[in-house]
């Protein structure tokens, strides 16, 4: 266990006669304790498990990482203070930040911890009474909130102690504690109504979205907020200009802070100190008087359902008439290329480890085209239509770049923490193996990039017209041909037949790198091709060629070219 957690076990258990008094039986509290501690250390976070740098070691000093993180999220919310010249706009702007950060962390990283249905298989038939139990998850969740909450505000602390002393810095950590009441009941109140409208069996596959979101927006914020710092004068923004802003709950802790600090405030700005003070308070009350049991209920469910572990089959995924099912009798060969490409498609949507490691891309190629338009932004329609050098850049951009997607997806598609199941390949009567990893390709190509390009051919015909057509083939194809030897090259594997943790490889890091170069050198070929129509329908034609020559090739894989990690531990 890591020293950090070693001095919170420490002082939460300071007050073991209390604990003696409610009943708890103390060297049971300081093992539950010091287990969960320790397996904290070894529970990635949303941006170790978003990350696209994989190890070979299993995680040991998540805690570290998470407070680390904590304290760089708190090094960004010190961009509040250059938000206007007051300080009830700024620390409006700064307890904004440090709310929703707050709030998106806890939801994000510790549903998991949370929602642990080990705790009734392993803890429950053991010598421990109730009080224990209690007392030890209570315990767990506040070291656990301590553990984002000190270092995030850090850097805001050591700001208003610099600016206004330490009677500024008292009221500071005073406003950090009653927001932090006031986002654990709305944490609670997100949970319930997520409950009140799905099912349990899908609580934490919604949550797993949440969790991406959270990873796409903290990418997004750090692209995009200091371009918009940079653009608007907020220097001169005055928050009590906004019309409502006084039903807004947030402002009123900024108010709380400006009128114990300074002693005096209008008749508004005393009524909102007030219920600054009161709202917390009575947040605690509802949840703990009606929010914690109704989430307790809840909780039972979801462990029952996770416990069971049944879930019926729709009848609809039997049927013939799916979109995945209608893709694969179109552009696949044979039963077992068809297996896998139905297969993968399916599991991709299921595969919660794939989501968090390629869905997030989807948001980050969101994020990039806000930022070409917010670098663009004498860009016309006109120039796009006329296909102009600023227009073709935003085309072969388009076209190229998308692409990153569909590299995440092939590079992910072979991984799965339920590798071990691949036996089954194994047993099949398959004598081309190769049809099965071509089967699987062909579903990350058209589910993660034949969309993208669907989208950009129709927009591109409405704008440039149809002589847009021979350009968008040639860069289609070009992509497949690079997504094609990359299976060729480099993932002549099984789908979700390898374990995640045997993804780094020595040159793997070189791999991708060079494929990132390929793909901008071949985007680069085809800018200064783009106006030489015959040059580009000859270009198109051979990339059709190799692509389907690799395709070919990838189909007639042997078993002697197959690797797999499928051992028998």
């Amino acid at each position: 266990m890591q020293i950090i957690n070693k001095a919170f076990l420490k002082l939460a258990l300071l007050p073991s006669g209390l604990y003696h008094k409610m009943g708890v039986q103390l060297p049971q509290l300081r093992s539950i304790l010091q287990t969960k501690l320790t397996m904290d250390d070894r529970r990635p976070n949303t941006v170790q498990q978003t990350s696209r740098k994989k190890s070979s070691r299993p995680v040991s000093r998540a805690t570290i990482g998470t407070m680390i993180v904590s304290a760089l999220l708190g090094l960004v919310y010190l961009l509040s203070f250059v938000v206007g010249q007051d300080k009830v706009t700024q620390l409006t702007v700064y307890f904004s930040f440090f709310f929703f950060m707050l709030s998106a962390t806890l939801i994000s990283d510790f549903t998991s911890v949370l929602i642990d249905v080990r705790d009734t298989y392993i803890i429950l038939p053991r010598p421990v009474n109730d009080s224990t139990v209690i007392v030890a998850r209570m315990l767990h969740i506040f070291i656990h909130i301590c553990k984002i909450v000190l270092p995030m505000s850090v850097p805001g602390l050591v700001k208003i102690f610099i600016d206004d002393g330490a009677g500024g810095a008292f009221l500071f950590l005073l406003m950090i504690f009653l927001l932090t009441l006031f986002a654990i009941f709305f944490i609670n109140s997100v949970y319930i109504i997520i409950l009140k409208i799905t099912t349990p069996e899908k609580f934490q596959t919604i949550i797993s979205y949440v969790q991406i979101i959270f990873a796409i927006v903290m990418y997004g914020s750090y692209q995009i907020f200091p371009r918009l710092v940079d653009q608007f004068d907020l220097e001169h923004f005055n928050i009590a200009s906004i019309r409502g802003i006084g039903f807004y709950p947030i402002y009123w802790f900024a108010n709380t802070w400006k009128v114990f600090y300074s002693f005096h405030g209008s008749s508004a700005q005393l009524v909102l100190a007030g219920l600054g003070f009161i709202l917390p308070v009575l947040s605690i009350y509802t949840v703990v008087r009606y929010l914690a049991p109704s989430f307790n209920n809840k909780l039972a469910l979801i462990n029952n359902a996770a416990g069971n572990q049944q879930h019926p089959v729709s009848a609809k995924s039997g049927g013939r008439s799916s979109y995945a099912d209608f893709l694969s009798r179109v552009f696949t060969r044979g039963n077992a290329e068809r297996m896998g490409f139905l297969f993968t498609w399916k599991m991709t949507a299921r595969s919660r480890d794939f989501r968090m490691k390629v869905y997030p891309s989807i948001g980050y190629l969101l994020v990039y085209v806000v930022i070409m338009f917010m670098r663009n932004k004498h860009l016309s329609i006109s120039e796009i239509a006329a296909q102009q050098s600023a227009g073709k850049l935003i085309i072969i951009s388009a076209l190229y770049f998308t692409s990153l997607l569909l590299t995440m997806a092939i590079n992910q598609i072979v991984y799965s923490e339920k590798y071990k199941a691949s036996w089954i390949y194994y047993v099949s009567p398959l004598a081309e193996p190769g049809a099965v990893i071509l089967g699987s390709a062909k579903a990350a190509i058209f589910k993660f990039y034949i969309p993208l390009v669907a989208f950009i051919t129709v927009a591109g015909i409405v704008i440039a017209g149809p002589s847009i057509l021979p350009n968008i083939v040639l860069g289609l194809f070009n992509e497949l041909l690079i997504a094609t030897i990359l299976v060729y090259a480099g993932h002549k594997m099984f789908p979700f037949s390898m374990h995640q943790n045997t993804s780094v490889k020595t040159g793997s890091l070189l791999r991708n790198l060079f494929v990132l170069f390929i793909s901008g050198m071949i985007a680069l070929g085809h800018f200064v091709i783009y106006d030489y129509m015959p040059a580009v329908i000859l270009c198109a034609a051979l990339s059709i060629l190799a692509t389907w020559l690799l395709m070919t090739s990838v189909r007639r894989t042997s078993w002697e070219a197959i690797k797999s990690s499928y051992t028998e531990d």
